[in-house]
């Protein structure tokens, strides 16, 4: 079964090293036999002169694990970018979370939508 599913980020993005933050709050694949699949999101840079580098993973929160990375994504200083995915989207099972080395995302910078599909 598919259901859609939106959310955003209630958290600050923080760098990947030290924690990545659940970008569709309150959500967690982990354990329900579930795949997400990223098919757009919506990420807003508050820097007035950094580009934001935003990295996706496939985790928990806590420091990134290279492994889990499912991309990385630029975002201009003081603008917010878009992205779409081609069908079906970029999977991910146990959690869609993300950090940024550069640029501020802020609480509710980043929307994100997709499927989830059981």
């Amino acid at each position: 079964m598919r259901v859609p599913l939106s959310g955003f980020n209630d958290e600050a993005l923080t760098i990947p090293a030290t924690d990545m933050r659940e970008i569709i709050s309150g959500e967690d694949f982990d354990g329900d036999a579930v795949t997400f699949w990223l098919r757009g999101m919506s990420i807003g840079n508050e820097h007035a002169t950094e580009t934001a580098t935003v990295e996706l993973a496939d985790q928990d929160e806590g420091a990134i694990v290279a492994a889990n990375q499912r991309g990385v994504f630029l975002c201009p200083p003081n603008a917010t970018t878009v992205f779409e995915f081609a069908y079906p989207g970029i999977a991910f099972k146990t959690n869609i979370t993300a950090a940024t080395t550069l640029g501020t995302i802020g609480a509710y910078g980043v929307v994100a939508y997709g499927v989830k599909e059981s």
